[in-house]
């Protein structure tokens, strides 16, 4: 825990503040007095310190700074949606950003949007997120609505406009997990075989076999794939917004990798590009070259919920029960644990940033290496 040094502290008057050392470590806080706010800002220097406060100071237009804006005077509403156009949008993925607004401009401004953002308690968090169940709202969106308070009201602490992140204090809504079903290795070869020479026997290698996600799937060009030496790059995802189809970078740096393919998925691929060249031929002038390798019909980017339904159909004419198309994913990587494929390869190839979420989400129950551990006791049994 932090504690402050109770040495010497210049206190100066208002808008100039003072810096001290945190006892127990290496770093400074600056703190700065602004009619009645306090600023801080924390670092490794002590000219690092006063940087951050001060520029925390030229942040506060919407606070103390202000003569035009008393801070008792602004709404949920005024600041969240200023936060989320101006701060927020450059920090998270478009689909995501799209989901938030929709939630405030629904859910949170009709219900809390008006209300003194200083005077916003825990109470009133927790009763409309009550009045979100009670309307019928899934778990899923009532976390997300406290997700997006308690990031922005910690926005809102750090701009000085309040003291406390009440969000914070609301407990998490339980979510009920669906459970994750990965295919077998029997329904792996069933569900290959049944599509061998179709448009979608290439696609289900790059699921099942390779675990990428979707848009990473829909996202592959042929300009990713090295033919000589069986190595794919995945470096984009394709993503739909405001209904069009876009190249966007991936999630976080790890998802960028290079995966080496088996040489059946390299020989499904091969006849991939000939089944694509043939759509190309057909579409004649209507053909638009994107270099994918699993375009539509005229050469764009597959809609997701084409591609999603198309899974659900390949499943269908296997007798493989129905299941998310993350699923395969999933599949992916307990294909790998079960070979003896080591944790963190396995991560290296799902493009997660920690071996934790790889082991404790994507690698599923597999009876091979609970086998091989029994059979490698057998000689204290024997003895």
């Amino acid at each position: 825990m932090e504690v402050e040094v109770k040495a010497k502290k210049n206190r100066k008057a208002n808008g100039h503040g003072y810096t001290y050392k945190i006892k127990g470590g290496n770093s400074y806080r600056t703190v700065i007095r602004v009619n009645g706010q306090i600023v801080t800002g924390t670092a490794k220097t002590q000219q690092e310190s006063r940087r951050k406060a001060k520029e925390k100071v030229q942040e506060l237009p919407l606070a103390a700074r202000s003569k035009s804006l008393r801070r008792e005077a602004i709404t949920l509403k005024s600041f969240l949606s200023n936060w989320l156009e101006h701060e927020h949008k450059a920090e998270i993925e478009a689909t995501t950003w799209r989901r938030y607004e929709s939630l405030a401009r629904t859910w949170i401004y009709p219900a809390l949007g008006e209300m003194q953002l200083r005077l916003l308690t825990r109470s009133e968090i927790k009763k409309f997120l009550s009045n979100m169940k009670a309307a019928g709202q899934s778990p899923r969106s009532q976390q997300q609505a406290r997700a997006l308070l308690c990031v922005a009201f910690n926005s809102a602490v750090e701009h000085g406009l309040i003291a406390t992140n009440p969000a914070r204090e609301v407990s998490q809504i339980p979510l009920e997990k669906k459970p994750i079903t990965p295919l077998t290795e029997g329904e792996v070869r069933k569900l290959l075989a049944k599509a061998k020479d179709t448009y979608m026997e290439a696609r289900l290698h790059i699921a099942v076999i390779g675990g990428l996600r979707q848009g990473e799937a829909l996202g592959l060009r042929w300009c990713n794939l090295n033919e000589a030496t069986g190595m794919l790059t995945i470096d984009k995802q394709i993503q739909k917004i405001n209904g069009v189809h876009v190249f966007v970078d991936l999630k976080t740096s790890a998802s960028v990798r290079s995966i080496a393919l088996p040489s059946e998925t390299r020989v499904a691929l091969a006849k991939h590009r000939v089944i694509i060249e043939e759509m190309k031929s057909a579409a004649g002038e209507d053909w638009c070259d994107n270099d994918l390798i699993f375009p539509n019909s005229m050469g764009n980017p597959l809609d997701s919920k084409v591609d999603y339904k198309r899974w659900h159909a390949a499943l269908d004419a296997a007798s493989i029960t129905r299941r998310s198309l993350h699923n395969a994913r999933h599949t992916a990587g307990t294909l790998l644990y079960a070979n003896n494929v080591g944790i963190e390869t396995i991560r290296r190839i799902l493009g997660h940033s920690s071996v934790l979420i790889t082991s404790n989400t994507y690698v599923h129950s597999s009876e091979k290496p609970l086998r091989k551990a029994a059979e490698s006791l057998n000689f204290l049994l024997r003895e």
